[in-house]
């Protein structure tokens, strides 16, 4: 019982919060944490919307069907596709973390084919980030203007992912980098949209107890962590340019550790 209460708390607050942004979205627009607070809101409440419509389809479609008949297993499958389609929406309207966890969820072999199928469509999605929030996140970690450390910086990326960018860049010595940089506030939207997943999935396995999502969310979870830490990242660089030292073909970019920020911060790496 109180684990219900919790979560018709959760998704009054989200609801509450989602209708309040979509009514006045400059509520909150000279407060970047608080609006990006109230952003992941937003988001929750779309999950909750999306996942309860889903649990109930599950529940309504399947309620009458002998569990091992072909008429079962058929609307089964219809049922996986019509989920599929939805989730798909959900994580093109939440982008982010939503898209790196329909990734992860597309990758998975234990998922019912229609959902890998749909959501294999989420590995070549990717929206770059605003070069002014781009460059926000580089002086602030930098404590520079851009002009200050860069001869010069193309705006237009080369490379975008769900949750980082590069851009082609020359520093003051006319040394060629590529700069990878975090879209801003990350760490805070991991927390919010995790925790969110988390609620969610416990909520799922409560009412269809043989399935058990939280491992998946865990998972999740930690390769999320992984992927965010810039740092490593860039240790793992140096390593595998030790290692391949002695090979003519590959080539492993130097890493410019005065100009790549620490933990706990939106991440740039040179």
């Amino acid at each position: 019982m109180k684990f219900r209460a919790k979560l018709r708390l959760a998704a009054g607050i989200a609801v509450a919060g989602g209708l309040a942004w979509q009514l006045n979205p400059n509520l909150v627009s000279g407060d970047r944490s608080l609006s990006s607070a109230v952003d992941g809101v937003v988001r929750s409440s779309r999950a909750i919307y999306t996942i309860s419509f889903i649990v109930v389809d599950y529940k309504y479609s399947l309620r009458s069907l002998p569990p091992q008949s072909n008429s079962y297993r058929s609307k089964l499958s219809e049922v996986h596709l019509r989920s599929a389609k939805k989730l798909l929406k959900l994580c093109e309207a939440n982008k982010g973390f939503y898209v790196k966890a329909g990734q992860f969820m597309s990758s998975l072999r234990q998922v019912p084919k229609e959902y890998t199928s749909t959501l294999s469509c989420l590995q070549d999605q990717a929206i770059p980030c605003s070069f002014k929030d781009i460059k926000e996140v580089i002086s602030s970690n930098l404590g520079k203007d851009l002009t200050e450390v860069f001869l010069s910086f193309d705006e237009q990326p080369i490379a975008a992912a769900s949750i980082a960018q590069v851009h082609h860049a020359f520093l003051k010595d006319n040394q060629e980098v590529a700069v990878k940089v975090q879209y801003p506030d990350l760490e805070q939207r991991m927390r919010i949209d995790v925790t969110t997943m988390d609620v969610l999935s416990k909520a799922v396995s409560w009412i269809f107890p043989d399935y058990r999502f939280q491992r998946v969310v865990s998972q999740f979870e930690r390769a999320m962590s992984m992927e965010l830490d810039f740092i490593q990242e860039a240790k793992n660089s140096e390593r595998a340019a030790r290692n391949f030292k002695r090979n003519n073909v590959i080539r492993i970019p130097h890493v410019f550790w005065d100009l790549t920020s620490e933990p706990g911060s939106d991440h740039a790496i040179l």
